[in-house]
């Protein structure tokens, strides 16, 4: 039996694990981008901002996988079906930010303008790229790394609490983040837990994150999660303040709305499968 100090020294030990490398390899770039003495411009852009921040990314999942690819059996990341499920995920993700993004526009909560043109095609493919990198390294630390070491250990409870706890506090800096914020990202980690549980591997908690965030803020041109919309089809700009709505600074996500879908979809989840979750100890032995 574990006693609750040494449990407690286990969980901070695997959570700062995890926080670093979510954390340490945007720090490195930003003082590697010090050290090349970037063109103020240059950094102030906001795309370019957002594209560093997915090579950041990417390299903090590369060196985890390298670091816990003997590990497979924790990390679940199986390219079984993949494809399927990646589609799939795309369409739960697409799907439900525009019935967010609909609700919000017939309650008068944004006013339209369309942008698209064809030149934008390759700048919309590279951040198709970036955001599916941005969700997967997401999912592969907190989903992959953090949960499945507690669920390896039987520990159900911790390993949604602490993942989705520590998806939170990487987003604690951004822009517009507070107390709804925190709440709506907490909503939406319990619910890629949930299917990270029922799927068994990320493969569909990833696309349904990359769809989600990517269509935010390419396709219907809203403010993800603190980061300035690159709004390539539509812009979204909000009619008022009322952030209860719109979501404010942070975005979308923040609103009640968004909330409201996220425990909707997440009773949804539970009771479509129940089955698997009654099972769930036959599953984790």
């Amino acid at each position: 039996m574990v006693d609750n100090r040494t449990l407690l020294k286990e969980i901070i030990a695997v959570s700062l694990t995890a926080i670093g490398w979510g954390i340490l390899p945007s720090l490195a770039v930003g003082m590697l981008l010090g050290l090349l003495s970037m063109n103020t411009a240059t950094l102030l852009d906001t795309r370019f901002i957002i594209l560093i921040g997915f090579v950041a990314q990417f390299l903090g999942a590369y060196l985890m996988w390298q670091r816990h690819k003997s590990q497979l059996q924790m990390i679940k990341f199986s390219t079984k079906v993949a494809f399927k499920t990646c589609v799939l995920g795309s369409l739960i993700g697409l799907s439900a930010v525009l019935i967010n993004w609909g609700i919000i526009t017939l309650l008068g909560g944004y006013k339209l303008i369309f942008n698209y043109q064809w030149s934008y095609l390759p700048v919309f493919f590279l951040f198709l790229i970036g955001y599916t990198i941005q969700a997967i390294a997401e999912e592969l630390i907190c989903r992959g790394y953090l949960m499945g070491y507690w669920l390896k250990k039987k520990r159900v409870v911790f390993a949604f609490l602490t993942n989705s706890i520590l998806y939170v506090f990487l987003h604690v800096v951004n822009a517009g983040f507070d107390v709804y914020a925190a709440l709506s990202l907490f909503l939406f980690s319990v619910l890629m837990s949930e299917i990270r549980l029922i799927s068994g591997n990320i493969w569909l908690c990833s696309a349904i994150n990359a769809a989600w965030h990517f269509s935010e803020g390419i396709i219907f041109g809203t403010v993800v999660s603190g980061f300035p919309a690159i709004r390539l089809f539509i812009t979204s700009t909000p009619t008022s303040n009322t952030q209860w709505l719109n979501g404010g600074v942070f975005g979308i996500e923040r609103g009640a709305i968004s909330i409201m879908l996220l425990i909707l979809l997440i009773m949804i989840v539970v009771r479509l499968h129940k089955h698997h979750l009654k099972s769930l100890p036959q599953q984790l032995g």
